[in-house]
C-alpha cells in the first residue's frame, strides 16, 4: 500500500469525546469528497496486541485545502486512540495511504438527496457538503439530518455557514432517537423515489433504516450507505 507522510497541523476537540486532526496535504496527494484512507503513526508504536494501521473517513474536502480526520475516543479506547489522545502533538508525521471509496451524491435523475447521518458518520457528509457548497446546484434539494443522542454536534459554526451558501439545504441537527425516526420517515414519504437516500453510521443503524425505507417504498438502488465499524 502506497503511503504518504503528512503533518499534523493542529488538533480540534469537537464535542466531549470527539477530536479533528488536521494535517497537511502531501505533495501529489489526491481525493474526492467522502472518501477515506488508512492512517499509521510515523514515530509512535501502539501496544502488542494492536493494530498499527486504522481507516478513517477524510473529513475534509480537497477545496478545504487540509487533510482532517474525526474519531470518538471514548473511556475504553485502543493504544492507537491513546496516542491520538495524549501523545500525538501539531508538528507530529502521521502516514496516510492512497484514498478510497465512492460514498457520493448521484445527482443525474434525481431531485436531490435525503442524508441521514448518525454521530461519527457525519464525517464523510462534512467533506461532500463542503465541496458542493462551492459549485451549489440549487435545484438539487438536499436535507440532511444528524442525530446525536447526547445533542453533541461536530463541526462548530460550519453549518451555519453550509446554509448560507446552500439555500438548498434543510438542515435538522437532532437529539431525540423517536425525532430521528420520524423524521427520516418523514422525509422517505415526502420524497419517495424522486430522490436518493445516503446513510451514514453504524452498521446496525445503516442497516435499520436501510430496511425502514425500503418498507416505505424505497428502491434499494437509491440507498448509498456508508459503514462505521467504530475504528
Amino acid at each position: 500500500m502506497n503511503y504518504f507522510e503528512t503533518e499534523v497541523k493542529e488538533i480540534i476537540k469537537e464535542t466531549s469525546d470527539s477530536y479533528s486532526y488536521v494535517l497537511s496535504v502531501p505533495q501529489g496527494y489526491e481525493w474526492k469528497a467522502g472518501q477515506h484512507a488508512m492512517f499509521k503513526f510515523k514515530d509512535y508504536e501502539v501496544a502488542e496486541g494492536d493494530r498499527a494501521e486504522r481507516v478513517f473517513t477524510i473529513a475534509s474536502a480537497p477545496e478545504d485545502n487540509f487533510l482532517m480526520f474525526t474519531t470518538r475516543i471514548g473511556e475504553q479506547h485502543t493504544s492507537f486512540k491513546e496516542i491520538l489522545l495524549n501523545s500525538l502533538k501539531v508538528g507530529d508525521k502521521i502516514m496516510i495511504a492512497t484514498a478510497l471509496g465512492n460514498f457520493d451524491f448521484h445527482m443525474d435523475g434525481k431531485d436531490g438527496a435525503v442524508v441521514i447521518a448518525g454521530g461519527i458518520g457525519i464525517t464523510p457528509i462534512r467533506a461532500l457538503l463542503k465541496h458542493y457548497s462551492e459549485k451549489n446546484k440549487e435545484a438539487y434539494k438536499m436535507t440532511v439530518i444528524y442525530s446525536d443522542d447526547r445533542g453533541e454536534f461536530a463541526y462548530g459554526n460550519l453549518w451555519e455557514d453550509l446554509k448560507a451558501k446552500m439555500p438548498n439545504l434543510e438542515l435538522h441537527l437532532v437529539s431525540e432517537r423517536e425525532k430521528f425516526t420520524d423524521l427520516v420517515n418523514e422525509s422517505a414519504r415526502a420524497n419517495m423515489n424522486s430522490v436518493e437516500y445516503l446513510i451514514a453510521g453504524s452498521p446496525g443503524m445503516n442497516a435499520t433504516f436501510t430496511e425502514t425505507l425500503k418498507g416505505i417504498g424505497i428502491d434499494a438502488a437509491n440507498i448509498i450507505t456508508d459503514n462505521f465499524m467504530g475504528y
